[in-house]
């Protein structure tokens, strides 16, 4: 697991490995993450690294949306969701929370039941919406940059 130097890989499906794997990337104001599932403890403690990783290479006023692509699970053990808990916590406390979070989700995931449980954690710091296609996501990300007078940002080219 490691942070890409700019973006997340392409949005096109790639073979699945037996574990989950996420990578984090930051697009001008825009701090994109694609995890596929299942997630564990370990994995959930990587994703912590590597989001503090790409923080640095968000603006020096940390004013940033938060794009989230979850695909094929979200499964994920009481470990992992510790993890996850205690990881989105710290960055609060070191001031790195986005001005909103969208988690782009299509219907039908393993696990998508916990999708709401998942949400409310992010919940906790700032407001948290779903989307469903990548334009769907992208549109309510600038929506949100727009609301806090921030520049909106064009997508990334797709590759």
């Amino acid at each position: 697991m490691s942070p890409s130097p700019s973006l997340p890989p392409p949005r096109r499906p790639a073979a699945r490995s037996s574990f989950g794997r996420v990578s984090v990337g930051v697009y001008g104001r825009v701090m994109m993450s694609v995890a596929e599932g299942p997630f564990d403890a370990a994995l959930m403690s990587a994703v912590k690294r590597a989001i503090a990783l790409a923080g640095k290479r968000l603006p020096a006023d940390r004013r940033f949306g938060d794009l989230i692509e979850i695909r094929g699970s979200l499964q994920m053990d009481a470990d992992a969701l510790a993890e996850l808990r205690h990881s989105i916590h710290s960055f609060a406390s070191l001031g790195l929370v986005a001005i909103s979070t969208v988690f782009l989700v299509r219907p039908g995931i393993p696990g998508i039941e916990r999708l709401p449980a998942l949400m409310d954690i992010w919940r906790a710091s700032r407001p948290v919406r779903r989307a469903d296609s990548f334009p769907a996501a992208w549109a309510l990300v600038n929506a949100d940059l727009k609301a806090a007078g921030l520049p909106p940002q064009e997508p990334p080219p797709s590759s």
